[in-house]
Parts: structure tokens; C-alpha cells; sequence
């Protein structure tokens, strides 16, 4: 099962159990115990422990002592609330990296955005977050606060988890168009020095992908 020696056990239990919540197989409110899960996973009690007060420490599940670990229920408030965060932080990201990124970064940028999101099939609801959620990362990334980075990599994770929880059996049965025009819009009035046409169509598409939760 455990293939990358690279990778702490404690790391790689993490990455299932929370790949497992994502997916549906465990469900909100449920509990986790750890012996079901060392049995599960094949390892021993530690890293099954390290990854459960991880996964406690994130919010991903809350600790409750001689009953088990549950899996946190996230409420369309809290959603809605992470929506408006990114409608503050992202735009005001996006106004800083226009004054410091060049060219050869615009034209990665572009390479980037064209590779992840575009396609010729149909793709699923999930790859279409997934590529989403991708583009917005890397384009934060231009701003250079790492603190910013990391702060929208924490809140689009937790939408993640959300969306799935929400929208899981949709998701994996749903396929879409793969079309990430509105990306590439961004990108090419970047390109132009159009800064708040850019900011507007990032503005427009965080909203449009506030309707996945609903």
C-alpha cells in the first residue's frame, strides 16, 4: 500500500483518511476511531494517531476523548463567509502581482492556464473544481506574500471539503464542457495592462463558482 518512502507514514495515513472524506466515505458527523483505521490502513497506532491531530489541528475533525474523532460538518455560512474573504483577498492580490509580474511570468501563466484547464472531452464537475481551484493558486502566487498564498491555499481547501460534502454524488456522476474562459480573459488583459478588467473577471468568476455549493 505504501509506496513513497519519501513520505511519512503520518503523511501518507493524513492523505487517505482526508482523500476518504473528500470522496464520500466517510461522512459528516461520522466518527473515526483509530483502531478501524490501523486496520484499514496497515500501519501501526502512531502515525494513525500524528494524522488524526493533524487533520484535529486543521479543523478537518474535532477530538471528543474516549469516543472517537468526528468528521466536522461545514454549514453554507461558513461557504458563503470564505466567499467573501476571497472577494477581499484575491482582487487586492491580484492588483499587487500586476505591478511586479513580467512577461516571462505572464506567458507561464498563460502556458499554465491553457494546460489545466482546457480539454476536448467532457470532464467532471470535481476536475472542473480541481482545475479551478488549480488556476487560482497560481495566479495568487504572482503577488509575492506568502502569507496571503498560504491563507487562500487554507480557505479553498476547506472549500473543497465543503463542495464535496455538499455536492459529492453530483459530482462524480455530472460532466461539463471543459472551458476556462474566463481564466484565460484574465490572463490576457494581464497580458495587456488591463488591471481592472483582470480584477473584474476574477471577481466574477469566484462568485460564479459560489453556486457549486448550492
Amino acid at each position: 500500500m505504501w509506496k513513497n518512502n519519501s513520505v511519512s507514514l503520518k503523511d501518507q495515513v493524513y492523505t487517505r483518511i482526508l482523500n476518504d472524506i473528500i470522496e464520500g466515505v466517510y461522512k459528516p458527523s461520522e466518527i473515526l476511531n483509530e483502531k478501524p483505521l490501523i486496520e484499514k490502513y496497515g500501519v501501526s497506532k502512531s502515525p494513525v494517531r500524528d494524522a488524526l491531530i493533524e487533520l484535529c489541528k486543521e479543523g478537518v475533525l474535532q477530538s471528543h476523548p474516549r469516543y472517537g474523532y468526528e468528521i466536522v460538518t461545514i454549514s453554507k455560512q461558513e461557504v458563503d463567509d470564505i466567499i467573501k474573504f476571497r472577494l477581499i483577498l484575491e482582487p487586492e492580490c491580484l492588483r499587487q502581482a500586476a505591478g511586479r509580474i513580467d512577461l516571462h511570468d505572464l506567458r507561464e501563466l498563460e502556458e499554465f492556464t491553457e494546460n489545466s484547464c482546457r480539454a476536448t472531452e467532457k470532464v467532471s464537475v470535481w476536475q472542473h473544481w480541481e482545475n479551478n481551484k488549480a488556476f487560482h493558486l497560481k495566479l495568487n502566487s504572482y503577488c509575492g506574500n506568502s502569507f496571503c498564498c498560504k491563507a487562500l491555499k487554507y480557505s479553498m481547501n476547506i472549500l473543497t471539503r465543503a463542495y464535496a460534502q455538499m455536492q459529492w454524488d453530483r459530482w462524480k456522476t455530472t460532466y461539463l464542457n471543459m472551458d476556462c474562459e474566463r481564466h484565460l480573459k484574465i490572463v490576457d488583459c494581464l497580458i495587456k495592462g488591463e488591471v481592472d478588467t483582470a480584477v473584474s473577471e476574477l471577481i466574477s468568476d469566484i462568485k460564479e463558482f459560489r453556486q457549486m455549493a448550492r
